[in-house]
């Protein structure tokens, strides 16, 4: 007699073979395919007479591996793989040069090889929930990648390159071991949001500054003590988190953020706020609880920002 699971399973299986069988019909005019969480363990042989394939969704199965075939797919621009179980990027996927968006989030991989810089055309490359530990230089090659996600990994420094990514407009690497980050990642001069949120950072470069059209920035859960003068260039900034880390003082620049909606500094060792905050207009939220400030400072903010909202407990 068969269990619930082995009825799920052998139904499941059916839905693939009929969707299958459906779609091979007219091969050539399939572009898209969907074999999400259908309990495979290998790459069913029949998708490749889809030859004019351009997305390729087998996210959440039990993938190990990728046959050699997969370089057929010369016209896959979208790749999905995650959850599943690769402790490697296939090569094979190397060799797919008209890609422009890799997911392998919630695999088993430790290395990105230098052959990523082969994948020319790649504008969004998604690793997160892995167990990398390092970046290479040759991620400087994916002069079209618009959104880098590493979350979630062991990655304890990114490399200079990094500077190189010019059209690079969202860099999400929080949940890593990142100390410092390069004086390089100001050359990023698209970057419009920057996520690096529970890691060890202790410093912050002063190129961060040349990042002008940066609108979110999560720094949350560091070690910083200080911010560079350079942070009041960000005049794009909307929204900046900040709390627990262990910042003493805030720099005067921080009132030059005339855009900022949303400012959260709560956990940490401020004892004074410059008077350049109250240039802050345009804020919505003012996050402030846990900190050393004065009892009496509440009255002189609700004073200055009568129409913002004030999280403190002093």
């Amino acid at each position: 007699m068969q269990s619930k699971l082995d009825n799920i399973k052998e139904s499941i299986a059916g839905r693939t073979r009929n969707q299958l069988s459906e779609l091979l019909k007219k091969p050539l005019e399939v572009t898209k395919l969907d074999l999400h969480m259908r309990e495979l363990e290998a790459v069913p042989d029949e998708i490749f007479a889809f030859e004019n394939l351009k997305e390729l969704i087998l996210k959440n199965n039990y993938l190990t591996e990728l046959p050699e075939k997969f370089a057929n797919f010369r016209h896959l621009e979208k790749l999905e793989l995650g959850g599943n179980n690769f402790a490697k990027i296939p090569d094979i996927l190397f060799k797919l040069n008209n890609l422009k968006q890799l997911d392998l989030s919630w695999n088993k991989i430790e290395v990105i090889p230098d052959e990523i810089g082969n994948l020319e055309k790649l504008e969004v490359l998604t690793l997160n929930h892995n167990n990398i530990k390092q970046i290479p230089e040759s991620i400087g090659k994916l002069k079209n990648l618009k959104i880098l996600a590493l979350n979630n990994n062991s990655i304890e420094s990114l490399p200079e390159t990094i500077g190189e990514l010019e059209n690079l407009e969202e860099l999400y690497l929080f949940e890593n071991k990142l100390t410092t980050l390069p004086e390089s990642i100001g050359k990023c001069k698209k970057l419009k949001k920057l996520e690096v949120q529970q890691n060890y950072l202790v410093s912050l470069p002063e190129s961060i500054g040349n990042l002008s059209l940066l609108e979110k920035l999560r720094l949350y859960k560091n070690m910083l003590k200080n911010l560079p003068l350079s942070i009041g260039n960000l005049t794009n900034l909307t929204k900046l988190y900040l709390y627990e880390n262990q910042i003493v003082e805030l720099p005067d620049t921080i009132g030059n953020l005339h855009n900022l909606l949303e400012l959260d500094l709560s956990g940490n060792e401020l004892s004074a706020l410059p008077d350049t905050l109250f240039n802050l207009k345009q804020i919505q939220k003012l996050m402030l609880t846990n900190n050393q400030l004065p009892h009496d400072y509440i009255y002189v903010l609700k004073e200055r920002f009568p129409q913002t909202k004030i999280e403190c407990d002093f």
